[in-house]
């Protein structure tokens, strides 16, 4: 590829697929459950959700002043211009590359009155594994952690991604479950940790079957 050319495609592209994901999501048709528990709990909570539902949730998690953890790589630094212009407040940083930076400015983001919003089982899978930082993190924040689940009438799955992501289609319904808040004990051992994932899990699926049931009484 031509070097201008790139350098344009990395210049514009950030700006015209947030757009392009925006004006899709306003094709949609969604309901909202159980999203009142954020006012109930002060307006401090951190959302998890599954890697794959990234692409339904980035639109409308960007009106509610939410921070994003992006990584430090040159994809990453489109996708953070592409969530910037969504409404995010992002955080860069990575489990390999500039971590511990990374979850530093999560809390300081989470302590000066952002809402996290966490792909749980990343950045390279297993597909829903949560890993355990979600668990540090929720504690290190103290706030409650919301288990959001999706479910769409029709979509678009980008099949050869390990994340299964979607793209609810243009004028179809899709549901956005927000489940019980998670919170974890003190406890900093491995079996504790890996009890809070378990938990992590099970909320989600929860969410997902919640939001599905939803969707079918729709």
């Amino acid at each position: 590829m031509h070097p201008k050319l790139k350098y344009h495609l990395r210049k514009h592209l950030p700006l015209t697929a947030a757009r392009l994901l925006w004006l899709l999501s306003r094709l949609v048709k969604t309901r909202i459950v159980g999203f009142d528990q954020v006012q109930q709990l002060g307006g401090r909570v951190n959302f998890a959700h599954w890697h794959g539902d990234d692409l339904a949730l980035l639109p409308w998690f960007g009106k509610v002043h939410a921070a994003l953890l992006i990584s430090l790589s040159q994809d990453g630094e489109m996708l953070a211009q592409a969530a910037r212009h969504l409404g995010y407040h992002v955080v860069r940083g990575s489990s390999s590359r500039g971590g511990a930076g990374g979850l530093m400015a999560m809390i300081k983001a989470s302590r000066e009155g952002y809402m996290g919003a966490f792909a749980v089982d990343g950045p390279q899978g297993p597909r829903h594994v949560c890993k355990p930082g979600i668990v540090r993190l929720t504690r290190k924040c103290d706030v409650p952690l919301l288990p959001v689940g999706v479910a769409a009438s029709r979509k678009y799955t980008f099949e050869r991604s390990w994340t299964k992501s979607f793209l609810p289609l243009p004028f179809s319904r899709q549901v956005l479950f927000f489940g019980r808040p998670l919170t974890f004990g003190t406890e900093k051992d491995e079996a504790a940790l890996a009890r809070g994932c378990r938990a992590v899990e099970a909320a989600l699926h929860e969410a997902q079957r919640r939001a599905e049931e939803v969707l079918r009484e729709w």
